[in-house]
């Protein structure tokens, strides 16, 4: 496997398990039903791409990088502390807007400057955009009803 391959997987492997984190606290705080459905969907996403990743480089002998702790521990006070201030349901669309879009951009250009030959990678990695673009609409129409 080339290193821009290893590098471009484990950059959605990141993005999903981020998304994962993130969604599973916020979860917690959500009291509206269909916010919460929304969320479900959106965390089982990131749960199917980042056992992709796993897999994609599992089968080449290779294993994903974790996300290192002092990333998960700045993004996880972060969220508390967005949601100790506020914990309306706006906010938390709010919240929800702004990683998604974290994550578009992150892939955006992780796409761009990790190219890659790999077909499969690329399919996934287009996949994974498109998924990511998907649930941005749907929160943007959930924040114009809250």
């Amino acid at each position: 496997m080339e290193k821009e391959e290893l590098e471009l997987v484990n950059r959605i492997y990141q993005d999903a398990t981020v998304g994962m984190l993130a969604i599973d606290k916020v979860l917690k705080k959500t009291e509206d039903e269909s916010m919460k459905k929304l969320f479900k969907k959106q965390y089982d996403m990131y749960d199917k791409f980042s056992n992709k990743c796993e897999l994609f480089v599992l089968n080449r002998d290779q294993e994903v990088k974790e996300n290192g702790f002092f990333k998960k521990l700045k993004q996880t006070t972060m969220l508390y502390m967005s949601l100790w201030a506020d914990k309306s349901a706006r906010h938390i669309v709010e919240l929800m807007i702004t990683g998604t879009v974290m994550g578009i951009v992150d892939t955006i250009k992780a796409e761009k400057d990790l190219k890659t030959k790999n077909e499969e990678l690329n399919a996934m990695v287009a996949e994974f955009k498109k998924m990511q673009e998907e649930f941005y609409e749907k929160l943007k129409k959930l924040l114009s009803k809250v």
